[in-house]
């Protein structure tokens, strides 16, 4: 199975370079995989370049119950899913002061036929810049997304990545259909552009999911990685 290595935090690193709250600290992290297998060992690495000076504490919620499952002062922790599904994983930082950011990603855990990452960069506008990847474990008929637009943000098409795509207005959700069959081991992508239309200070939560077939049966399942905008 091929897996998505972590190291410079996408998001983070070129938010940390673009965005107007770059000179702030601020929680992000990345796992080593998005799509672990059952009992594999996932590495959890808090982003760096987003801390600045201090120290901090990393409370982490594995299961996405509201639990704290760990606290520790390593910026860097792993985990093992004992059960296969859809985890979100929350990471909350505590400063010396005693103030609190927290991050929340999404990790799919188990043997699955493809997984997809949403990847986002604050940009220094107040527009949020979205690369969303489709990656492809075996061969997949009719690969399709549907993305969720948030409300209060506008949802400007940037690249298609050669699908077909429309908006379902009603229940606000943006569908995108790849209308062929693709090969084990294909990276689909497309982007797309958040503009703010509300009052800054919300956090807006993000949902969507992938599908497709293989030998003639649908499977479905969440995106992983960002959840959420926080504005």
């Amino acid at each position: 199975m091929k897996k998505r290595l972590f190291g410079a935090c996408f998001a983070a690193a070129v938010l940390a370079s673009l965005s107007v709250g770059a000179l702030a600290w601020d929680a992000d992290f990345e796992p080593s995989t998005y799509n672990p297998a059952v009992g594999e060992s996932v590495a959890l690495a808090v982003c760096e370049p987003c801390l600045g000076e201090g120290s901090y504490q990393y409370r982490w919620d594995f299961e996405g119950d509201g639990t704290q499952d760990l606290e520790t002062d390593d910026p860097i922790v792993n985990h093992v899913f004992d059960t296969a599904g859809f985890y979100s994983v929350e990471v909350t930082l505590v400063d010396e002061t005693g103030r609190r950011k927290s991050k929340r990603k999404g990790i799919l855990v188990g043997d699955e036929p493809a997984h997809a990452v949403r990847e986002m960069v604050e940009q220094a506008d107040g527009t949020i810049f979205v690369l969303l990847s489709l990656h492809l474990e075996a061969t997949v008929s009719v690969p399709a997304v549907e993305e969720s637009m948030p409300r209060g943000w506008q949802f400007e098409l940037l690249d298609d990545g050669g699908a077909i795509t429309r908006t379902n207005a009603v229940d606000r959700i943006y569908e995108i259909v790849w209308m062929s069959e693709a090969d084990e081991e294909t990276e689909l992508t497309f982007s797309y552009r958040l503009h703010p239309t509300s009052s800054t200070g919300t956090v807006t939560p993000l949902g969507g999911t992938f599908s497709g077939y293989v030998d003639g049966i649908r499977f479905v399942g969440e995106i992983c990685g960002e959840l959420e905008i926080e504005f």
